[in-house]
């Protein structure tokens, strides 16, 4: 019998309505998880401050401190209410903390974290705060103090990108300073307001005033924004990021602006489209930090349409008051390519040849250079800003209803159309073409700043322009500027006939003709004075059709009893058989190989040079008559002096001797006898005086000695 008989007997069942022992020890210990959840989701995980800490500091990278009351939520609406939160900034950064926030509540999703743990952009469910301040910073290799975490291997971190993206952020106060290495920026921001997707209509925008530097370029503006959720979009996402309200007020360097428009993706991929009006001192000015090459020109007024996406600038100018130049535009600015490029149409109504004059070297801006023009010279000295010709290209076609000259004493041109190419340092104006009574201009341009110095190349020919409606300053009284100046050819012709017929003496040109020519020259130099006084090349110039002031060709040949008849009777033009200047520039001296005008009275030639070089003058005019004249003094007239100053005279040596024999002979035979040495007999040539081969030699009129510089 067994010592034991209930060994190997069967276990007794458990009593009914009992769980098993390791099934009641499992729920005991779920209900006092459970209960641990319940009391800490209702105190605020005090327990779990140290390690929350912890944790935040191993996964930014850098401390994260939690101050005063810590309430942190981790079931129903994960979140965490402290009442501060800093955020360290690297050392390398140099600045105190990336954010240190008060009266903070930080929600998020547990997705969110997850992915953001995957290497995504980290997504903030919503951020608010009493005040906050925020430290950004961005050295020159791209680091930048708002990457957070551990970067990947053998990937370049994208600044942008890691931006965190909010669902709400709300603040009752906040302070933002950005300093940018790469994009050149300094900028202090001052904001309040809150936005977000959990915000909207009235309550939702900012109020905020930027002040500091954006590329060299002084800032102070006042923003309100209706959000500036989408401002904060990545790369991938601001294609799709909503639009909002945004308005700009205040000063950009020397400029005021004014933006009234949305905006979007500001820090991501920018788009941004709106009314502006921009108001400067120059438009060099304005484009000089932004890498835009503007001449530089006197206050302008814009007002128009801006738009702005993926690098790519598109204004539309409806008014661009320049001066006293009146322009509009379609302009794109495209910072996708590489350089830069500008293209589009430039129109208007009129553009005054004084408002571009710092931008061909004249006088305007800053008059105080030392390579301003100096006193007593014409020529513009001020040196062109050439390397600005590198930092982009440009493809605009020009379509100008006017170009004026600034001066009632020359038309302006009309239907001015050309087109302006710059292109790796190289500025061209082709397929230049204008309008003026009743003829053409046509040609190109070019400036090779490439070239040291640099190179400048002209190709303009003229066709049917009417002298006197376009110098008005060959008139005795010459039309008021605002008078059309685009009659056809042979209505002026016809005018001009008219006149002559009836003797209408109202308005009487010195000069008049239908000119035709052809200018061919190249000048290398910094400025347009340099550029004029290195001038290689032809220049010939004919008048058809033409009527030279009888009057005048009397006194040019001092012909003393023709001017008194002239006088007398009145100053009938003489009809112009042949007029033709034939010029050659050499190392900025121009001088004529053939210059002559010859009418029905006399033949005019004009020998001699301009010097571009020191703007001297040293030309000799001698006047032939065809006609017998009693009383006639005829020697050389002399032009010497500068641009600016021009000095005309005589040459007294021959007029000293015909009058020294006039006054012999009237002494020994009478004083009939002494107009003798001073009746002129005149002659007629027997070739035509405009062809090369009747051109005088050098021996008959030599040109005066011109000054040295």
């Amino acid at each position: 019998m067994p010592l034991n008989p209930g060994a190997d007997a069967p276990p007794m069942p458990a009593p009914a309505g009992r769980w098993p022992r390791p099934a009641w020890v499992a729920g005991g210990l779920a209900g006092l998880l459970v209960l641990g959840v319940v009391v800490g989701e209702t105190t605020g995980w005090p327990v779990l401050r140290q390690p929350m800490e912890r944790a935040m500091t191993r996964a930014a990278g850098v401390p994260v401190v939690l101050q005063g009351d810590v309430q942190l939520h981790l079931i129903w609406r994960p979140r965490l209410e402290v009442g501060g939160l800093q955020v360290a900034s690297g050392e390398r950064f140099e600045v105190p903390h990336l954010l240190d926030a008060q009266g903070v509540e930080l929600a998020w999703t547990w997705g969110d974290v997850w992915r953001w743990r995957q290497g995504q952009v980290l997504r903030i469910h919503s951020l608010q705060a009493d005040e906050l301040d925020a430290q950004l910073v961005r050295l020159k290799d791209g680091s930048a103090n708002w990457q957070l975490g551990a970067p990947q291997r053998d990937e370049k971190p994208d600044a942008v990108a890691s931006l965190p993206r909010f669902g709400t952020l709300l603040m009752k106060k906040g302070r933002i300073d950005w300093n940018d290495a790469v994009q050149d920026v300094d900028l202090k921001v001052a904001v309040q307001g809150s936005e977000g997707e959990a915000v909207s209509g009235a309550d939702a925008g900012y109020v905020a005033t930027f002040s500091g530097r954006y590329q060299a370029l002084p800032l102070k503006l006042d923003v309100r924004a209706g959000s500036t959720l989408p401002l904060l979009q990545d790369a991938e996402g601001a294609a799709a990021a909503p639009w909002v309200p945004l308005r700009v007020e205040g000063s950009v360097g020397t400029s005021r602006l004014l933006f009234d428009g949305q905006a979007a993706a500001l820090l991501g991929t920018p788009r941004l489209q709106g009314e502006i009006r921009f108001k400067g001192r120059s438009l060099a000015a304005v484009g000089d930090p932004l890498g835009i090459t503007l001449p530089q020109t006197p206050p302008f007024d814009l007002r128009g349409t801006i738009d702005h996406e993926a690098g790519a600038w598109r204004l539309k100018a409806q008014r661009a008051v320049i001066g006293s130049s009146q322009l509009a535009g379609d302009l794109l600015f495209d910072q996708r390519e590489k350089p830069a490029k500008l293209s589009g149409q430039l129109t208007g109504s009129r553009l005054a040849l004084a408002d571009l004059g710092p931008a061909i070297g004249g006088q305007g801006g800053d008059t105080t250079r030392d390579d301003a023009t100096p006193p007593g010279r014409v020529l513009p000295q001020r040196r062109f800003d050439l390397p600005s010709l590198k930092a982009m290209d440009a493809d605009v076609q020009v379509d100008i209803s006017q170009l004026d000259f600034g001066t009632t004493a020359m038309a302006p041109l009309q239907g001015v159309k050309t087109r302006v190419r710059l292109a790796g340092g190289v500025l061209k104006l082709d397929d230049l073409k204008a309008s003026v009574s009743g003829g053409s201009i046509a040609g190109s341009t070019q400036l090779d700043a490439n070239a040291s110095p640099a190179a400048w190349v002209a190709k303009l020919d003229f066709k049917a322009i009417d002298m006197a409606g376009w110098l008005r300053g060959l008139s005795t009284d010459g039309p008021p500027a605002s008078a059309p100046a685009a009659k056809g050819a042979a209505t002026l012709k016809k005018e001009r006939n008219q006149a002559r017929q009836g003797g209408d003496q109202a308005v009487q040109s010195y000069l008049t003709g239908l000119l035709f020519g052809s200018v061919h020259v190249r000048g290398a130099g910094r400025s347009t004075g340099e550029i004029l006084a290195s001038l290689d090349g032809p220049v010939q110039l004919t008048l058809r059709d033409g009527t030279l002031s009888h009057l005048a060709t009397e006194a040019m040949g001092l012909d003393v009893a023709e001017s008194l008849g002239v006088l007398i009777r009145g100053d009938q033009p003489l009809p112009l058989r042949c007029a033709r200047f034939d010029m050659i520039a050499r190392n900025g001296v121009v001088a004529p190989t053939l210059a002559v005008i010859d009418s029905a009275d006399s033949t005019i030639r004009i020998t001699g040079q301009v010097s571009l070089r020191d703007e001297s003058l040293a030309l000799r005019v001698v006047t032939r008559s065809h006609d017998w004249s009693p009383l006639s003094l005829r020697t050389p007239v002399t032009v010497s002096g500068t641009l600016a100053d021009p000095q005309v005279g005589i040459e007294a040596q021959g007029l000293i001797g015909r009058v020294l024999g006039a006054v012999a002979l009237g002494v020994a035979a009478g004083p009939a006898a002494a107009l003798l040495p001073l009746i002129e007999q005149g002659s007629t040539a027997k070739v035509d005086p405009c062809t090369v081969a009747a051109a005088p030699a050098q021996t008959e009129a030599q040109p005066a000695v011109p000054r040295k510089p």
